[in-house]
């Protein structure tokens, strides 16, 4: 075979294998992602304390066993740790957490990093990828990191954040897998930072 046959060879399976690709993401089920990410600024704060401030309820689904080590940390099913994603955004007409993001602005104990919102196909748990945050981010807040989104048996949402706050040395991480349902909103738990996340299939109301 010459060498002309040899590279039209490999554009033609560089092309089917792209095609292939794009034809499985576009039969997946997409998703609105929306979430809220905040600084706790009280000494105390929890889970708990946030919801009874804001009079909002929050759901949070711990993984499953099958889906946890001993040590209750996510397994061994991260997102695609090279690949980074660019979704399109979700329109501020379609935000679900408005109301709590108002709250939380309002609230002297709380203060809203970064709201934000984007549509992706739900990606098989290990084949997601990630995507960055911090151009979402509110400027100067010190919070960068990245989200991705996977469906197995369930939706999962992995988070990688770290908050550095202005003139402060000490760098905060936020770093978990967790079990989502569709609809409902989420609470993920930190002493300084938190996020609130609702998923619901494109579309849906």
């Amino acid at each position: 075979m010459t060498k002309r046959m040899l590279k039209f060879a490999a554009i033609l399976v560089s092309a089917l294998a792209m095609g292939s690709a794009v034809g499985q993401q576009a039969s997946m089920q997409s998703y609105d992602v929306e979430l809220v990410i905040f600084r706790n600024l009280s000494v105390s704060g929890s889970a708990e304390n946030w919801a009874r401030e804001s009079g909002v309820t929050t759901q949070s689904a711990p993984l499953s066993d099958e889906e946890s080590d001993s040590t209750g940390a996510a397994a061994e099913v991260a997102p695609v740790a090279t690949a980074m994603e660019t979704f399109p955004a979700l329109p501020a007409t379609k935000f679900k957490l408005e109301n709590i993001a108002d709250t939380l602005r309002r609230s002297r104990n709380y203060q809203p990093l970064a709201h934000f919102g984007w549509t992706q196909p739900g990606f098989p748990r290990g084949e997601a990828h990630y995507m960055a945050i911090d151009a979402f981010a509110n400027s100067g807040s010190g919070l960068t990191g990245r989200v991705a989104l996977a469906r197995g048996r369930y939706l999962h949402l992995t988070l990688d954040l770290a908050l550095q706050p202005a003139g402060s040395s000490e760098r905060y991480i936020l770093r978990q897998t967790r079990r989502m349902r569709s609809t409902e909103r989420h609470y993920i738990d930190h002493p300084k930072f938190g996020v609130i996340a609702v998923i619901t299939p494109s579309g849906g109301q």
